[in-house]
């Protein structure tokens, strides 16, 4: 994977999502997430498959706040085998308004031994605090598995090997911190490659999402090119955009974000589909430009979608 730093946390922990089914503001809140002690074991919870497991993410770097609100996690993985990573942005402009979500599955035997890797790296128990590699304006690198209901999370400055000799706090190359960021990449290796971890594979599809954040600014989006502007599409909600969710002070006057789960979700979801980045939406007589942040399965399930 190179230097490129990564996160995995728990779904309501990374993204704190506002309620806004039917257009009524809140905001969800996180799920219990500590770097808890105690090993929590590799059984895969039975039941529904928006039971995460693991996950995969950026947190920071130098990036602008509405870019890091708007990240998809790198890889995220569910009781029920499936494993989610961001797809391809396509080198076209302008491109799809909705990212998309490649989706695979290696079955609940597979899950199973996913959870068992990662305690074998060393990512369970208490978890790991080595923030001794940072890299400059790169995202820090934050792990966290979840099983029998614990989570546990632990941090690195980058899950490159270290150099040198080992040193006195047993984090140069070869030294506790060092194997333990080796098996932590290639887990991440394996889930963002082809690795079956002993499962059922299937095929690579497209995720549908079943929910959505939404960034919405007064406003029609601005074409790098007038020739390239797209016609405006209506919005289909009940509730317009001047009153959508809550107010949001990083998008400016009139800014607002929310999410959209439920009936809301099936309804506005083809269309979203059908736009671009650069594709205007009109409510209550006036422009708007809208920012989409597909929703994975837990974080649809935790606003009750």
């Amino acid at each position: 994977m190179g230097p490129r730093r990564i996160v995995l946390f728990v779904a309501a922990a990374a993204l704190a999502v506002v309620a806004c089914s039917a257009g009524s503001p809140g905001t969800v809140s996180p799920a219990r997430s500590s770097a808890a002690t105690g090993t929590p074991g590799s059984t895969v919870p039975s039941g529904s498959s928006a039971v995460l497991i693991l996950r995969v993410a950026y947190e920071g770097g130098f990036i602008s706040p509405n870019a890091i609100r708007t990240r998809l996690p790198i890889v995220s993985v569910y009781a029920d085998g499936r494993i989610m990573t961001e797809g391809a942005t396509p080198a076209i402009y302008p491109g799809p308004l909705v990212p998309s979500i490649v989706v695979r599955s290696v079955g609940a035997d597979g899950a199973a031994a996913i959870l068992k890797a990662a305690e074998d790296a060393g990512l369970a128990g208490s978890g790991t605090n080595d923030a001794s590699r940072p890299v400059p304006d790169a995202p820090t690198t934050v792990i966290t598995i979840v099983g029998a209901g614990v989570s546990t999370v632990s941090r690195f400055g980058s899950l490159e090997p270290g150099p040198g000799p080992l040193n006195s706090s047993g984090s140069g190359a070869g030294g506790p911190a060092d194997r333990i960021r080796a098996a932590a990449a290639a887990l991440l290796a394996g889930l963002t490659g082809t690795g079956t971890f002993g499962g059922t594979p299937t095929a690579d599809g497209v995720y549908q999402p079943l929910g959505f954040q939404l960034f919405v600014t007064l406003g029609s989006p601005a074409p790098s090119d007038a020739s390239l502007a797209r016609p405006a599409l209506t919005w289909p909600l009940a509730t317009p955009l001047a009153t959508f969710g809550r107010a949001d002070a990083l998008g400016g006057e009139g800014a607002r974000v929310g999410a959209v789960v439920g009936a809301d979700s099936a309804t506005l979801g083809p269309i979203l589909a059908g736009a671009t980045q650069i594709t205007p939406f009109t409510s209550g007589g006036e422009s708007w430009t809208i920012v989409v942040r597909p929703l994975l399965p837990d974080e649809v399930a935790a606003l009750g979608g």
